[in-house]
């Protein structure tokens, strides 16, 4: 019963789901990194990666991905991506807003009893109102740019060379 509980919560917050695109290798990137021009689908648009893993590519209806190239494609290969996407409680925005201003909470509580601990030389208010905005600042930060960084370079992956350009055959 209580694994049981774990696992509901654990889907709750970290929920996972691949969705595999088929595109084409336009570019090689260092540490074994390619960036792969899909075309746009429904999918994307409900994808907790969106916005993070592709970028609009120079036409309206595809998409480029960072994806990691375990299999060393080349430039002009047709290969499949397998994009893993995290949708849960943590990459909502309300909550995100939310942790940040309890963060604020925190942050002034812990400013205004540093100063009427210690003799800071400013007045409590102030301390407070630096410290508050300091944590709010900080956990936006990491709640908005910190998990792009990351969610860029882990979550897309190629598995599979479809087709190898007519180049490399020769």
């Amino acid at each position: 019963m209580n694994d049981a509980i774990k696992e509901f919560f654990h889907q709750l917050l970290h929920p996972q789901r691949t969705i595999t695109e088929s595109g084409t290798v336009v570019e090689i990137k260092p540490k074994r990194l390619a960036l792969v021009e899909c075309a746009s689908k429904s999918a994307c648009s409900g994808c907790g990666a969106a916005g993070n893993c592709c970028n609009k590519g120079p036409g309206t209806d595809t998409r480029r991905i960072l994806a990691d190239n375990i299999p060393c494609a080349r430039v002009g290969d047709r290969v499949k991506v397998e994009i893993e996407t995290s949708a849960g409680i943590l990459d909502s925005e309300s909550v995100q807003y939310m942790i940040a201003f309890v963060m604020l909470a925190l942050g002034l509580g812990l400013g205004y009893g540093i100063a009427s601990v210690l003799a800071v030389g400013i007045s409590a208010a102030a301390l407070a109102v630096l410290v508050g905005a300091a944590f709010m600042v900080g956990s936006i930060g990491i709640l908005r740019f910190g998990r792009q960084a990351i969610v860029q370079t882990a979550l897309a992956r190629i598995v599979e060379i479809e087709q190898i350009s007519p180049k490399d055959k020769a």
